[in-house]
């Protein structure tokens, strides 16, 4: 499965970061993208896409990309 990032830039701009080959990787690179966007204009998203090219998007919780929280 691939593991990408999807940034929504002020919830309009949209662009991919990866793939990454953990989950936990993903989160680093979410909760980077937090710390760099205080003010939280960004969406952030999980994007799986499974070896067949199946594609799932997901919202993250914010307990997971908020940076004081332990990755």
């Amino acid at each position: 499965m691939a593991r990408w990032l999807v940034v929504v830039e002020d919830d309009v701009e949209p662009r991919l970061e990866g793939p990454f080959r953990s989950e936990r990787k993903r989160i680093a690179a979410a909760r980077a993208q937090r710390e760099d966007d205080p003010e939280k204009r960004d969406g952030l998203f999980g994007l799986d896409v499974s070896a067949s090219g199946s594609p799932q998007i997901y919202a993250f919780a914010t307990c997971e990309v908020s940076p004081e929280t332990d990755a």
